[in-house]
């Protein structure tokens, strides 16, 4: 008589073919993320913002757009901290470290102009993902017509800086901040970013950890900028005097003159 055959499979085969199984789920996850690095997007302020929480002050929102798995975010805050003062905190890159979250370090590569100055910064990943490298083109500008001046931040292409080994050169296809003075402490920010991480990290991944991005920044932003006493450079007030004076144009009483 021949012995019925065991057809059934031993327990570290199943478990094998478990983390088999939420490998791929992972990878098929990851791969979508990837392709959003072949879309074109560009953040905008219209559109269905949907609001995530509220907390000390500051409000977060996130934007699914059209043809991504990413998600674009946005900030608006009236944060203690003078315009001048987080302005000089954001351009006095050798001070990143002292301040921003998740920050390994960051130096200037090319330095334009006290308002136009090309970043290399390297950023902290959770285990057991790489950490990211941007290489940002920073700019500052006065918005007439919206009032309020303008600190851009996209990522550039930099080829004589190859991508450091054991990292991934993220992108950040839109950051920009608008700001304008509300008293001589108190500024007024609506923050809008837009990160690609790139690599193989899967999307509602990203999605979960970035949307405490805007937050953390503006509250550390406010933190630093609350505590120092920099000389603004002359090009920034510059810019801040050219906004008081479109303030006052416009008659504008929410934001009265404020010093620098």
């Amino acid at each position: 008589m021949l012995e019925k055959q065991d057809t059934t499979l031993p327990k570290m085969t199943h478990m094998k073919l478990f983390w088999i199984v939420i490998g791929i789920m992972l990878l098929a996850s990851a791969a979508l993320a990837a392709d959003d690095g072949r879309h074109e997007q560009k953040c905008t302020r219209e559109g269905d913002w949907k609001k995530i929480f509220t907390r000390q002050g500051i409000t977060v929102y996130s934007q699914r757009l059209p043809g991504s798995n990413l998600l674009a975010f946005r900030a608006d805050a009236v944060l203690n901290a003078s315009l001048g003062q987080m302005m000089e905190v954001l351009r006095r890159v050798e001070i990143t470290d002292e301040w921003m979250p998740d920050i390994r370090e960051k130096y200037i590569l090319q330095d334009n102009s006290d308002k136009d100055v090309i970043t290399y910064s390297l950023n902290r990943v959770p285990f057991p993902f790489l950490d990211r490298e941007l290489v940002l083109r920073n700019s500052v500008r006065l918005d007439r017509g919206r009032k309020y001046i303008v600190l851009d931040m996209y990522s550039i292409s930099y080829d004589i800086l190859p991508v450091k080994k054991g990292t991934v050169r993220a992108e950040m296809r839109c950051g920009e901040m608008r700001v304008r003075p509300i008293s001589d402490r108190k500024t007024e920010i609506d923050l809008l970013l837009y990160v690609d991480p790139r690599g193989f990290i899967p999307f509602w991944l990203v999605n979960m950890f970035q949307k405490k991005l805007p937050y953390n920044f503006l509250k550390e932003l406010e933190k630093k900028a609350a505590t120092t006493n920099f000389e603004v450079r002359p090009e920034f007030q510059q810019l801040i005097k050219g906004l008081k004076a479109v303030l006052n144009q416009s008659g504008d009483t929410d934001h009265p003159e404020a010093p620098m």
